[in-house]
């Protein structure tokens, strides 16, 4: 169930404001043929990468990210790796910037480098943090949601009550239900066309798949 007390204050920046953020550190790259961690296929990418080299508009963006929440509702922030390390550290700091007393604490789920699903868990004594505590989950890009999903069940597997699922972008359509029916806040939603290898356009006509960005390089490999 998600925590009523969780409340919506809306972003202070619109769509346009927020992509243009994106596009201006190269964060959303178009015009080649891309495949995404799904396995599907489209001729955009959303280069979550290219926004963590610059701390000012990462920090920027994850204050975004935490604005809808009163930060006395958040006891931990929690990102899955590798990306979600960088968003639970600014997204804590700036709940903290806001906070009259207490302290919102950071950590991250890892995932598994063996085992045949490799799922997220918490290591480093992070476990301690969860039990009981209030916490907001945080991802980059959603595009089928499993990575939040799997940490979220993780969480609640561990006693602790998963408040919202804050992301930078929704590029998936990613719904409540699709990750535990969880509030999500999503900083901008952008509607890609995707898709199946079988089905893919690009394929048909040949487009060079894309070796730097994604998934390509594994895809052809196989």
């Amino acid at each position: 169930m998600v925590d009523e007390t969780v409340k919506r204050e809306g972003n202070s920046m619109n769509d346009t404001n927020i992509k243009h953020m994106f596009s201006g550190v190269g964060a959303i790259v178009t015009g080649s043929h891309f495949v995404y961690t799904s396995g599907r296929h489209s001729s955009v990418y959303v280069n979550k990468d290219a926004l963590y080299l610059h701390t000012a508009t990462i920090s920027a963006l994850c204050k975004l990210m935490v604005e809808p929440f009163k930060p006395e509702h958040i006891d931990v922030v929690v990102g899955p790796a590798l990306g979600g390390i960088v968003l639970s550290q600014w997204a804590a700091h700036h709940l903290n910037q806001r906070r009259t007393s207490g302290e919102t604490l950071a950590v991250y789920a890892e995932k598994a480098a063996d085992g045949p699903d490799k799922q997220f868990f918490f290591g480093r004594g992070y476990t301690q943090y969860i039990a009981g505590k209030n916490i907001l989950v945080v991802e980059d890009v959603l595009t089928t949601g499993g990575s939040a999903r799997q940490v979220i069940e993780v969480i609640r597997g561990l006693g602790g009550n998963v408040v919202a699922l804050s992301a930078l972008c929704n590029r998936g359509n990613v719904r409540p239900s699709d990750v535990g029916d969880v509030t999500i806040s999503a900083l901008v939603s952008i509607g890609l066309d995707t898709y199946a290898p079988e089905d893919c356009p690009l394929c048909r006509e040949n487009v060079p798949v894309n070796t730097e960005l994604g998934k390509g390089k594994s895809f052809l490999a196989r």
